[in-house]
């Protein structure tokens, strides 16, 4: 039947490695929807605040969760320093781009996403991809870019900076110098 995982946990495992020793480590979610991975980061210890661009979509979020959520824009040009402000935070260890980044064009992915990667107080992105066409677009009402994550690497992130993966496989995050590894 397959191998059980959680993402969740290996992405809070994985901020609790890079984050500094002093703090909860901090995770922002780009494209959080209701804030089912921000809740499920924060029952693991994790520092977590999400966003999304539907409020439609963030409105149905559990009252407890909903102030963690924000309303926004990936390619908002202050979209860090509107996070900071609204939660109150100066660095973020892991910024996760969960499943969104097929909403954006090529070039609006590569622009914004190199503004986030050179923002300082901003360590890891990790970008969850799926390659099957939100339902949105398969019903016509929206255009979507859907490439495999070695795809939109090329494209937004030669340097391979960041981290890439299919949503739907296992994370295999990179182990981090804490660890005993690198953190790419």
């Amino acid at each position: 039947m397959g191998e059980r995982f959680d993402k969740v946990r290996e992405i809070a495992a994985f901020a609790e490695a890079v984050a500094d020793a002093d703090r909860e480590p901090v995770v922002v979610v780009a494209g959080c929807g209701a804030g089912a991975t921000v809740e499920q980061l924060r029952e693991h210890g994790v520092t977590a605040y999400g966003f999304d661009a539907s409020q439609s979509i963030l409105e149905t979020a559990e009252p407890e969760i909903r102030e963690r959520l924000l309303e926004a824009d990936i390619r908002d040009e202050d979209l860090i320093p509107s996070l900071r402000e609204a939660f109150g935070i100066d660095a973020i260890d892991v910024f996760v781009t969960e499943c969104m980044l097929s909403f954006l064009s090529l070039e609006e992915a590569r622009e914004t996403l190199a503004r986030i990667r050179e923002t300082d107080g901003v360590g890891t992105l990790i970008h969850q991809v799926r390659i099957d066409p939100p339902v949105a677009a398969q019903e016509g009402e929206i255009d979507a870019t859907i490439l495999p994550p070695a795809e939109w690497q090329s494209a937004c992130d030669p340097d391979g900076e960041d981290i890439w993966r299919d949503a739907l496989e296992r994370l295999d995050l990179p182990r981090t110098d804490a660890e005993g590894g690198d953190a790419n």
